[in-house]
Protein backbone atom coordinates (compact mmCIF):
# COMPACT_ATOMS: atom_id res chain seq x y z
CA UNK A 1 0.00 0.00 0.00
CA UNK A 2 1.21 3.14 -0.93
CA UNK A 3 1.66 6.08 1.34
CA UNK A 4 -1.14 7.66 -0.95
CA UNK A 5 -3.32 5.24 -0.47
CA UNK A 6 -2.84 4.73 3.44
CA UNK A 7 -3.39 8.93 3.61
CA UNK A 8 -6.57 8.07 2.15
CA UNK A 9 -7.82 5.18 4.13
CA UNK A 10 -6.66 7.26 7.12
CA UNK A 11 -8.56 10.22 5.69
CA UNK A 12 -11.60 8.09 5.63
CA UNK A 13 -11.78 6.89 8.72
CA UNK A 14 -11.01 10.26 10.09
CA UNK A 15 -14.11 11.18 7.89
CA UNK A 16 -16.07 8.02 9.39
CA UNK A 17 -15.25 8.84 13.08
CA UNK A 18 -15.77 13.04 12.23
CA UNK A 19 -19.13 12.37 10.67
CA UNK A 20 -19.99 10.33 13.46
CA UNK A 21 -19.17 12.41 15.63
CA UNK A 22 -20.75 15.74 13.95
CA UNK A 23 -23.96 14.15 13.38
CA UNK A 24 -25.37 14.47 17.07
CA UNK A 25 -23.47 18.02 16.41
CA UNK A 26 -25.45 18.93 13.76
CA UNK A 27 -28.53 17.39 15.07
CA UNK A 28 -28.41 18.97 18.71
CA UNK A 29 -27.46 22.70 16.31
CA UNK A 30 -30.48 22.43 14.15
CA UNK A 31 -32.49 21.53 17.31
CA UNK A 32 -31.03 24.66 19.06
CA UNK A 33 -32.07 26.76 15.44
CA UNK A 34 -35.83 25.40 15.85
CA UNK A 35 -35.53 26.33 19.53
CA UNK A 36 -34.02 29.88 18.75
CA UNK A 37 -36.66 29.99 16.06
CA UNK A 38 -39.35 29.31 18.58
CA UNK A 39 -37.96 31.64 21.05
CA UNK A 40 -38.01 34.47 18.36
CA UNK A 41 -41.62 33.31 17.39
CA UNK A 42 -42.84 33.10 21.34
CA UNK A 43 -40.43 37.38 21.31
CA UNK A 44 -42.75 38.65 18.62
CA UNK A 45 -45.61 36.97 19.56
CA UNK A 46 -45.03 38.86 22.90
CA UNK A 47 -44.03 42.20 21.41
CA UNK A 48 -47.26 41.73 19.52
CA UNK A 49 -49.34 41.42 22.92
CA UNK A 50 -47.51 44.01 24.49
CA UNK A 51 -48.57 46.38 21.81
CA UNK A 52 -52.00 45.15 21.69
CA UNK A 53 -51.61 45.84 25.29
CA UNK A 54 -50.31 49.18 25.06
CA UNK A 55 -53.04 50.19 22.43
CA UNK A 56 -55.86 48.32 25.38
CA UNK A 57 -54.27 50.85 27.33
CA UNK A 58 -54.56 53.84 25.54
CA UNK A 59 -57.95 53.41 24.28
CA UNK A 60 -59.01 52.69 28.57
CA UNK A 61 -56.97 55.94 28.71
CA UNK A 62 -59.29 57.99 26.22
CA UNK A 63 -62.73 56.09 27.55
CA UNK A 64 -61.75 57.35 30.98
CA UNK A 65 -61.49 61.05 29.79
CA UNK A 66 -64.82 60.96 28.07
CA UNK A 67 -65.97 59.49 30.96
CA UNK A 68 -64.83 62.30 33.14
CA UNK A 69 -66.34 64.52 30.41
CA UNK A 70 -69.61 63.10 30.63
CA UNK A 71 -69.65 62.79 34.84
CA UNK A 72 -68.72 66.29 34.63
CA UNK A 73 -71.31 67.32 32.47
CA UNK A 74 -73.59 65.51 34.60
CA UNK A 75 -72.75 67.16 37.71
CA UNK A 76 -73.30 70.33 35.78
CA UNK A 77 -76.86 69.37 34.94
CA UNK A 78 -77.65 67.98 38.42
CA UNK A 79 -76.04 71.19 39.86
CA UNK A 80 -78.44 73.24 37.37
CA UNK A 81 -81.64 70.64 38.24
CA UNK A 82 -80.99 71.46 41.99
CA UNK A 83 -81.03 75.37 41.09
CA UNK A 84 -84.27 74.54 39.39
CA UNK A 85 -85.59 72.62 42.16
CA UNK A 86 -85.14 75.09 44.92
CA UNK A 87 -86.08 77.81 42.43
CA UNK A 88 -89.09 75.97 42.36
CA UNK A 89 -89.36 75.36 46.01
CA UNK A 90 -89.20 78.80 46.55
CA UNK A 91 -92.19 79.94 44.24
CA UNK A 92 -93.91 76.54 45.90
CA UNK A 93 -93.37 78.40 49.04
CA UNK A 94 -94.59 82.07 47.75
CA UNK A 95 -98.01 80.44 46.38
CA UNK A 96 -98.45 78.68 49.39
CA UNK A 97 -98.14 81.91 51.24
CA UNK A 98 -100.05 83.70 48.66
CA UNK A 99 -102.95 81.16 49.14
CA UNK A 100 -103.03 81.41 52.94
CA UNK A 101 -102.66 85.31 53.40
CA UNK A 102 -104.92 86.16 49.69
CA UNK A 103 -106.91 83.36 48.28
CA UNK A 104 -107.98 81.47 51.26
CA UNK A 105 -109.93 84.60 53.39
CA UNK A 106 -111.20 86.00 49.89
CA UNK A 107 -112.97 82.40 49.68
CA UNK A 108 -114.05 82.69 53.21
CA UNK A 109 -115.30 85.90 52.07
CA UNK A 110 -117.44 84.58 49.40
CA UNK A 111 -118.56 82.07 51.00
CA UNK A 112 -119.93 83.68 53.90
CA UNK A 113 -121.34 86.07 51.20
CA UNK A 114 -122.81 82.85 49.56
CA UNK A 115 -124.49 82.03 52.42
CA UNK A 116 -126.43 84.57 54.10
CA UNK A 117 -127.28 85.05 50.30
CA UNK A 118 -128.73 82.00 50.73
CA UNK A 119 -129.79 81.74 53.83
CA UNK A 120 -132.18 84.92 52.39
CA UNK A 121 -133.49 83.43 49.41
CA UNK A 122 -134.24 80.10 51.41
CA UNK A 123 -135.90 82.48 53.95
CA UNK A 124 -137.69 84.34 50.94
CA UNK A 125 -138.95 80.96 49.13
CA UNK A 126 -141.43 80.90 52.36
CA UNK A 127 -142.42 84.33 51.54
CA UNK A 128 -142.81 84.17 47.62
CA UNK A 129 -145.34 80.82 48.34
CA UNK A 130 -147.36 82.94 50.36
CA UNK A 131 -147.55 85.39 48.83
CA UNK A 132 -148.32 83.66 45.42
CA UNK A 133 -151.21 81.72 47.39
CA UNK A 134 -152.15 85.37 48.55
CA UNK A 135 -151.55 86.44 44.50
CA UNK A 136 -153.89 83.72 43.70
CA UNK A 137 -156.64 84.63 46.37
CA UNK A 138 -157.62 88.61 45.19
CA UNK A 139 -156.83 87.67 41.61
CA UNK A 140 -159.90 85.43 42.14
CA UNK A 141 -161.36 87.75 44.00
CA UNK A 142 -160.37 90.36 42.07
CA UNK A 143 -162.16 88.46 39.10
CA UNK A 144 -165.61 87.73 41.18
CA UNK A 145 -165.72 91.47 42.06
CA UNK A 146 -165.44 92.15 38.04
CA UNK A 147 -168.20 90.08 37.41
CA UNK A 148 -170.32 91.84 40.04
CA UNK A 149 -169.25 95.72 38.97
CA UNK A 150 -170.32 94.23 34.90
CA UNK A 151 -173.46 92.68 36.43
CA UNK A 152 -174.40 95.94 38.37
CA UNK A 153 -173.73 98.14 35.59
Amino acid sequence: MTDHELLLAISNIMDKKLDARLKPLENTLQSLKEDVQQLKDDVQQLKDDVQQLKDDVQQTKSDVQQLKAEVHQLKAEVHQLKAEVHQFEAEMHQLKLYQENVILPRLQNIESCYMDTYKRYQDGVGQIDAMQTDIDVMKSVLLEHSDRLQKIS
